[in-house]
């Protein structure tokens, strides 16, 4: 995919935003421009990050990828579809990427850290348990914690959701049989399928 030229972007005005960048669709809510296809297959979490930062992108944290995926499906047209399709459609091939949240067990309870772990957070009011299945993917959407995460009160639903756990980092990922928000990968694991949805770096973060 062509990078698309950064110079001036951070003055162009949000309303301009959507078709202004080619390969990238930009998102209101969190202020950033998300790529419609996925880059850099076969890196693991850490490779991922360093690559994204010399191109000055970012990987997504589960919360701005919520948000992404939510203004998709509440503004239907056939790009969004097809975009919904990859992401969340139960089939193959295998569909999986990154998203920005490393878990750390502190002596107060779970943290989340965020661009390229230099930023933590305390997690609170999360489901800290795994569904399998599983979670309602709207509520999740519609009802995120802060980081993201699906509150304590998400009712059952199709998507399999693996919660957070010490040294571990989250990705979103579809197949045969699930769809899957997990959030206790290796960060140290790579596979040709895995790759990351990127958004410019510039914008602001939520």
């Amino acid at each position: 995919m062509i990078l698309p030229d950064l110079k001036n972007i951070e003055n162009q005005e949000p309303i301009n935003a959507p078709d202004s960048k080619k390969g990238f669709i930009y998102v209101p809510s969190i202020k950033l421009y998300v790529s419609e296809e996925k880059t850099l297959h076969g890196k693991n979490w850490y490779q991922t990050h360093k690559e994204l930062h010399k191109q000055n992108l970012q990987m997504l944290t589960i919360k701005q990828f919520a948000e992404f995926l939510k203004f998709l499906k509440e503004n239907p047209n056939p790009k969004h579809e097809k975009i919904l399709d990859e992401i969340l459609t139960v089939r193959e091939p295998w569909r999986v990427e990154w998203l920005d949240a490393y878990f750390e067990e502190r002596k107060d309870g779970m943290y989340i850290l965020t661009k390229n772990k230099t930023k933590a957070k305390k997690l609170s009011n999360y489901l800290d348990e795994d569904r399998e299945p599983g979670i309602d993917l709207d509520y999740w959407l519609k009802n995120a914690t802060s980081q993201g995460l699906p509150p304590k009160n998400t009712p059952k639903g199709s998507l399999y959701y693996w919660c957070p756990e010490d040294g571990r980092v989250a990705r979103f990922y579809a197949y045969s049989d699930r769809a899957v928000l997990d959030c206790y990968r290796d960060p140290g694991y790579s596979d040709w399928s895995l790759g990351v949805r990127s958004a410019l770096a510039h914008a602001k973060k939520i």
